[in-house]
């Protein structure tokens, strides 16, 4: 399972000639806030969405319902539909839970895991840990967590991961700016242990270092 469209890094679930009406608007606004065409605080238009999409308004109410539900936008009933504020600490736990969950996934996973999967998710921990633009390392920790749930078997198991790493990607693309710091030299320790384990087919230090790389990416 793969993370529904949102730019700049993540691909979609399923070709838009199947996709069901809520599916596709919860896929459009939600590339429309990645893209930050909406930024926290701005308020949703439902009628708007439905006119852009051509679709009556259920199927916009049951994506922002979703959307809700996830973290990434707040309703208040009769009063108005925002995009939630990802600077928050609750939407900047979302980093370290993600990883708590692609932690715990690779544990189960990663024995059966062919090499040059493991490859693939080595060389993403390394970018983590050596970009200095906070953008590049955020793309890297969100294909991370892509690759991660593609492994997850599990349909609710991988959607939780997926829909985990999305408010994660909203807490991080959010707040890019900050300098590299002695923070970010510990995140690049933590990436380079979590990549060698991989590297080594060991999941109990894979789950332990994954785990710590994001709670200091938080």
């Amino acid at each position: 399972m793969t993370i529904a469209y949102a730019e700049p890094r993540v691909r979609q679930w399923i070709h838009h000639g199947s996709v069901p009406l809520p599916e596709l608007a919860f896929q459009h606004i939600l590339a429309a806030i990645l893209r930050r065409d909406y930024v926290s605080g701005d308020t949703l238009n439902t009628t708007r969405f439905a006119r852009e999409l051509d679709m009556s308004l259920n199927p916009i109410r049951e994506a922002i319902i979703r959307l809700r539900d996830i973290g990434l936008v707040e309703v208040t009933p009769a009063r108005y539909t925002k995009v939630a504020d990802f600077t928050t600490p609750e939407s900047r736990a979302a980093i370290g839970y993600a990883g708590v969950l692609a932690g715990a996934a690779l544990r189960r996973t990663l024995s059966t895991a062919a090499g040059e999967v493991r490859s693939d998710l080595a060389r993403q921990l390394e970018l983590i840990g050596r970009e200095d633009e906070a953008a590049d390392r955020n793309a890297a920790a969100i294909a991370f967590l892509t690759a991660v749930a593609d492994l997850v078997e599990h349909p609710r198991q991988a959607r939780h991961l997926v829909e985990s790493t999305l408010l994660a990607q909203c807490a991080l693309q959010f707040t890019e700016d900050a300098p590299r710091d002695a923070t970010t030299l510990a995140q690049s320790d933590a990436a380079e242990t979590a990549a060698q384990a991989i590297r080594a087919g060991e999941p109990a230090i894979t789950e332990t270092s994954v785990r710590t790389l994001f709670e200091q990416l938080a």
